[in-house]
């Protein structure tokens, strides 16, 4: 891959770009531009996953973009729905994965959520396996806490090397956070924008005034000043892609930094989890 060493987080032997397109209720054509414009502009880093039902509008951006597949970093998720509670149902929904996006491999497969309805005991090995036949780069899991990924670990025998959750500055994750960083697990921030929230926040606008910046590059900012994060905003807008980009090279003050991390609270969750939605750890 040709990242630029600067922008790339490392966890596990995994080389992941910081900043990366979430596709997350991009369909149709939208969906297909914003993925072919975002990887020509020098987005190195997609996400998308099957319960997103986007898989084949994003491996059509991806062929329209003209950029070859070796040069950015392509992630997916497997629903617990997908997975059954067979292996084999797993692996099947991985090549289902593949054929969707037209690739012969992704760069980082995950499992969206956890269900104790289906044994990480038969899931991860199986997830591992998949690693292991070149199906995938490497292995992550999504929406897990700190017990979910203590019971994941034991199970696999190849590095987890991302937790994807939601993150933002209004989020409590402190205790996960830190687990994830004596454990070298990169924590991956999805609805880094707290679906919008940091656009009518006073601190964070006052701060993104004074750098002639936008509360999302501010939030973003935020999110990769600490070197074990990566952050997948999502925009259908082709005009936000530079400025969500923009965002790498805003640097903030320690005391921006410390006002922004204050906000932090302990309803700050803003997106609406399944009932088998884990006990978060803040």
């Amino acid at each position: 891959m040709s990242n630029k060493t600067y922008n790339i987080r490392t966890a596990g032997r995994a080389n992941i770009p910081v900043l990366g397109l979430g596709t997350w209720q991009s369909t149709g054509q939208d969906c297909i531009d914003v993925v072919s414009q975002a990887l020509q502009m020098g987005y190195e880093h997609i996400d998308t996953a099957q319960a997103y039902s986007n898989e084949k509008e994003v491996g059509q951006g991806i062929k329209q973009s003209g950029v070859a597949r070796d040069t950015f970093f392509l992630t997916t998720k497997i629903f617990p729905d997908d997975m059954k509670f067979e292996p084999e149902k797993l692996k099947a929904a991985a090549k289902r994965s593949l054929d969707n996006l037209d690739t012969d491999y992704v760069d980082l497969l995950l499992l969206h959520w956890p269900d104790e309805r289906v044994p990480l005991s038969e899931t991860i090995p199986a997830l591992c396996e998949l690693q292991k036949q070149g199906l995938t780069r490497h292995i992550g899991v999504s929406n897990f806490n700190i017990a979910n990924i203590i019971e994941a670990k034991k199970y696999a025998d190849v590095p987890i090397v991302v937790n994807q959750v939601e993150f933002h500055p209004f989020i409590k994750q402190n205790s996960l956070q830190t687990f994830l960083n004596n454990h070298h697990i990169l924590l991956e921030a999805y609805s880094p924008l707290a679906r919008g929230d940091v656009f009518d926040n006073e601190t964070i606008k006052e701060i993104a005034d004074k750098h002639g910046a936008t509360p999302a590059q501010v939030s973003l900012a935020w999110i990769l000043s600490d070197k074990k994060r990566v952050a997948i905003p999502k925009t259908s807008n082709l005009d936000h892609l530079q400025g969500n980009l923009d965002a790498l090279k805003l640097e903030l003050s320690a005391e921006e930094l410390e006002k922004i991390g204050s906000l932090a609270r302990s309803d700050g969750r803003k997106i609406e989890h399944p009932d088998y939605s884990p006990e978060w750890d803040d």
